[in-house]
């Protein structure tokens, strides 16, 4: 494997004996983090681009320690998914890991490069260095596969490691002849998905430096620049009064939306002009970035000539048209074909479904559904409604065998006759009620990455009179909801029960994902005052149980752990919950305070309470409803690997 710290370290180490000047810049002694998934922050030193470092949310940071001062003047790092994605962060150093300053304000990774990209600081000494991280373009992970610091007096720095769009050289200002409400200062934003817009030939975008700068190319990247060729010429000037063509007017590729560079004699202005003569579909001229360059100083690489983005062009056809022919040999699947397909019928051994020979879309249960009164213990000879009183619940299984392109629901009136799928709900052997949710699947919204078999609490219990959604009769609100939304509410306050067990948890995907699950939760509107969690960590013999409140006013997850760690670098708990061990949760709210407890035989109850006071749950228009089974929390795994419980207890109460 390939070290990258050899760039950084050079070769002088090795031939000290003959007279080297000075020695390069060590590797880190250690490297630690405020968090991670699994993926450690060792990770980042360890010179292997296929390896990283991941932590999640605004804030989240490593050092690097490397055991004694150091002179630096720059940080190169490398990106997970960094051609796919920027990344923004900022550079701190200190010299004692308390004081911190700030060594590069926040600023963004090129999006362009899997390599290390190197960014320049002033010259400097520290011990530690710090990245602190601020998400990326696509999520709010920070996911880093090399970090080191360097000095470029001494290190190998070569030109090709910096961000192709951290030229030298910066406009103080930008105008134009004219714009579609798309203006010129979009041309200096760094994204490529923001354009200058101007119609006609000879619409003209003026750039100033400021002072007089030295350059030898120029980059410009175009919208919609992979699918037509843009024409324009370049003109530059030291006083903006007389004006001299830097670059004759040619055109650009046509093969690519990123940055393509135009070399030019070497010359020196203080103002350099954009004059545009239209594209090859229009006569408009769009730019999306636009960067004067000096390539002995700015990074010039050879993938922004014109041959080599004709070249990335035919290989990315090429790959497409394979794509396509594959996929078109494949056999078509349908999201959602798989396990047992049982029809929703009325039972005629259970319930009168003589209405429905005249009219098949009459009610033929009763309405509201009556309570079940459920034996002491379940029995392994009774349907799931027989054992739970299911009337006030319907259920969701990531099937999809009506084929409407959503998850097969089964309303509460063919769950209160005996409703039971073999594969994914039905009575186990010792009479649990047993939930299974495969990673593949129909997910239930677009809103959601995951699938799910579980129940949705129904205060309506049968009556499609009352509307599913809303503060009407099927759901509930706090003890601190408007008078109002109490007294149109089904309830006020409540309680959900469950006694349950964990057969199987996921053991593949990401780390961030593999082995959790949801078992229990409140759902509002749009957002949850709780998900509670079981999770087990692949190579642990135990998992553990925490809870996740959203805060709707902030729009933050505030996590609280009960049994063991909700990381994924958790070790593995000593009092956790083992696959196979009963357990008991009790979720309960009152007014703007929620209570929430794990019981297990022979140990001390898990408490948290939680204030919701300034959580937004109380406003007018909030409504709640308990939702309870397993919930999969891993999209990136085996799709047929899967969650699994069974439970013995389900109740809820207002």
């Amino acid at each position: 494997m390939t070290n990258l710290f050899k760039g950084t370290m050079g070769v002088c180490l090795s031939v000290l004996a003959v007279g080297c000047a000075v020695i390069p810049t060590p590797p880190p002694v250690t490297a630690t983090a405020s968090d991670h998934d699994g993926n450690a922050p060792e990770r980042l030193i360890d010179g292997d681009l296929k390896t990283r470092w991941s932590a999640n949310g605004d804030g989240a940071w490593a050092v690097l320690d490397y055991g004694k001062n150091i002179d630096i003047d720059a940080v190169k790092m490398a990106f997970h998914k960094g051609d796919a994605r920027a990344s923004s962060f900022m550079i701190e150093g200190s010299n004692d890991g308390v004081t911190w300053t700030t060594l590069l304000p926040k600023t963004q990774s090129s999006g362009t490069s899997l390599g290390l990209e190197r960014f320049d600081l002033e010259a400097t000494q520290a011990r530690y260095v710090k990245y602190v991280g601020f998400g990326n373009t696509s999520n709010t992970w920070n996911s880093l596969t090399e970090f080191m610091a360097a000095n470029c007096e001494v290190d190998s720095c070569p030109t090709s490691e910096l961000n192709p769009m951290a030229v030298a050289s910066v406009p103080v200002s930008v105008t134009a002849s004219d714009h579609d409400g798309n203006g010129s200062d979009r041309l200096l934003d760094h994204d490529l998905k923001t354009r200058w817009s101007a119609n006609g030939d000879g619409a003209w975008v003026e750039f100033d430096y400021g002072k007089v700068i030295e350059l030898d190319a120029v980059k410009l990247a175009f919208h919609k620049g992979d699918a037509r060729a843009t024409s324009f010429l370049l003109e530059g000037s030291k006083d903006g009064k007389t004006w001299n063509t830097i670059l004759s007017k040619t055109s650009s590729s046509g093969f690519s939306n990123n940055l393509e560079r135009f070399e030019l004699e070497p010359t020196k202005a203080r103002y350099i002009k954009y004059v545009g003569y239209g594209n090859t579909s229009n006569t408009w001229n769009s730019v999306t970035e636009f960067l004067a360059a000096n390539c002995a100083v700015d990074a010039c690489p050879i993938s922004e000539t014109a041959p080599e983005l004709e070249k990335m062009a035919a290989i990315e056809k090429v790959k497409a048209e394979a794509k396509k022919l594959a996929e078109s040999k494949k056999p078509k699947v349908r999201p959602g074909d798989f396990g047992t397909h049982v029809p929703l019928i009325c039972d005629a051994k259970v319930s009168d479904c003589t209405c429905l020979k005249t009219n098949p879309t009459c009610q033929w249960w009763e309405a509201p559904l009556p309570v079940v009164d459920v034996p002491a213990q379940v029995r392994p000879d009774f349907k799931p409604g027989q054992n739970f009183d299911l009337g006030g619940w319907y259920l969701s299984i990531a099937t999809d065998h009506d084929a409407n392109g959503k998850p097969d629901d089964v309303p509460e009136q063919y769950l209160a006759q005996g409703y039971e799928n073999p594969d994914f709900f039905y009575t186990a052997k010792d009479g649990g009620l047993v939930f299974k949710s495969f990673i593949k699947g129909v997910r239930t919204s677009k809103n959601t990455k995951y699938v799910r078999t579980e129940l949705r609490q129904m205060l309506r219990r049968g009556d499609t009179s009352i509307p599913l959604q809303g503060v009407t009769k099927n759901n509930w609100v706090f003890g601190s909801a408007p008078e109002e939304d109490r007294k149109n509410a089904g309830a006020v306050d409540g309680v959900l029960e469950a006694t349950l067990k964990i057969d199987h948890t996921t053991t593949t995907g990401e780390p961030e994902q593999v082995g959790r699950f949801i078992i229990g939760q409140i759902h509002a509107n749009d957002d949850e005052p709780i998900r509670l969690y079981f999770r087990q960590l692949p190579g642990h013999k135990k998992g553990s149980v925490y809870f996740a409140h959203e805060n709707r006013n902030e729009g933050s997850d505030v996590y609280y752990d009960l049994i063991g760690s909700h990381s994924g670098a958790a070790s593995d708990p000593v009092d956790g919950i083992a696959l196979g061990e009963v357990f008991s949760y009790r979720i309960e709210v009152k007014g703007n305070d929620m209570t929430v407890t794990i019981s297990r035989d022979g140990k001390p109850d898990a408490v948290q309470k939680v204030d919701m006071s300034n959580s937004g749950y109380d406003a007018g228009g909030q409504y709640m409803y308990f939702k309870a089974g397993v919930y999969n929390q891993n999209h990136s795994g085996d799709p047929e690997d899967y969650v699994q419980a069974t439970f013995y207890k389900l109740t809820t109460k207002h």
